[in-house]
Parts: structure tokens; C-alpha cells; sequence
């Protein structure tokens, strides 16, 4: 399955790519603006929180997404690292998780792609199925099962048919809010939460 690479992804994104046999990243893409390729959203104290990458825009306006480069003149990491605290530091298993996610942080990766893999593995790994993947080396609208640029942020998950709503476990909120970041799955159920997120996929 070809599919774009996304900032922490959500449920939806992490359940449609486990129900592939592989997946393939496409990069060779023009970089669209406001999209989940460099944002993820987390629950907090005061409700949902989106959580953005700044990147370093091209002289020239349009750029590939193998080359944006991420903005580390403004301060995001700190931001990030202390939403993540304050939304999942009471969580089940914030401590087991942390370091990994400060290790990620503290690479300052130069592009973005390469942070977004780095979060993939890492989630990958925490789910306990690694699944095989590849970046694209070239551009093709007519690619057979590709998933590529249909989860938009701008719409909401409701307009389409990949997530099942499957209530779990969350911090904060009298109701439960779905299809936030894998992120919020893990830090409270651990390694549950593959069955929980296959449990989402509406197949």
C-alpha cells in the first residue's frame, strides 16, 4: 500500500496500514500545506490539542516532501515535549515510553520524513508488529492500493470509512474522543493496544 508518512499518526492511519501486507511512503510528492504530514493531535487537560511541526519553507514555493526540512529556529521541541507531559504523564505508561520519545526529540533530525519514520518505528515497535516498509522513488497517481493523501485534516474521520469508533481507556474527559494520535492509545494501554487498534479498523 502506498500512503503518505505522518507526524505521530492517528488510529485510523496505523490501523489501515496494518491491514497491508507492506507499506510504501510516498515522498516524492509536492508538500501540502495543513495536513497530518506534520501535525498529530493529543488529549489534554483542556481537550484535544494540535501538536505542529514547524518547517522551513522553499524559496521557490513548492518542494518535494522528501526535502522539507523542519524549523528548529522555533521552539516546537519544548512545546511538544511538555503537551506530551502534561497530557500522558499520569498515564499507565508514560515512564516506560518517555525516554524513547526524548531520544527521538533530541536527534533534531533535519527533515521531516526522517522524524516521521523515526515515530513510525518507534510505534511500530511499542505495538509489537513491525511491518515492512519503503520509501517511493518516483511520483504515480495510478498506483494499485494506494491509501495516498485520503485522510485529510481538514475533513473529519466521519467522512470516511476506514475507523471504527472503539472506546479505550483515555486521561482526561467525561466521553471518550477518537481517533486522536496512536500516541494517546500506547501511553494508556501499552501492549494492549494493538488489539484495540485492530479492533478500530471498519473493514
Amino acid at each position: 500500500m502506498r500512503i503518505e508518512i505522518h507526524y505521530l499518526p492517528s488510529i485510523e492511519y496505523m490501523a489501515l496500514v496494518y491491514a497491508a501486507s507492506e507499506v510504501q511512503f510516498e515522498v516524492f510528492e509536492n508538500f501540502p500545506k495543513q495536513t497530518f504530514r506534520n501535525r498529530t493531535r493529543i488529549l489534554g487537560a483542556n481537550g484535544i490539542e494540535t501538536l505542529t511541526v514547524p518547517i522551513l519553507h522553499a524559496s521557490g514555493g513548492k518542494q518535494l516532501t522528501k526535502d522539507v526540512q523542519i524549523d528548529y529556529g522555533q521552539d516546537w521541541i519544548r512545546r511538544h515535549k511538555g503537551a506530551i507531559q502534561a497530557a500522558y504523564g499520569n498515564a499507565p505508561f508514560y515512564e516506560h515510553f518517555e525516554p524513547f520519545i526524548q531520544q527521538i526529540f533530541a536527534k533534531k533530525t533535519k527533515y521531516l520524513v526522517d522524524l516521521n519514520i523515526h515515530y513510525f518505528m518507534f510505534l511500530t515497535k511499542v505495538l509489537g508488529k513491525t511491518i515492512p516498509h519503503s520509501l517511493t522513488d518516483t511520483f504515480a497517481l495510478d498506483v494499485v492500493d494506494s491509501k495516498w493523501n485520503q485522510i485529510q485534516a481538514k475533513e473529519s474521520w466521519e467522512e470516511r470509512s476506514n475507523y471504527k469508533v472503539t472506546p479505550y481507556r483515555q486521561c482526561f474527559g467525561d466521553h471518550f474522543e477518537p481517533n486522536l494520535s496512536v500516541l494517546d492509545l500506547v501511553m494508556n494501554h501499552g501492549n494492549e493496544s494493538y488489539d484495540i487498534l485492530m479492533q478500530s479498523l471498519n473493514k
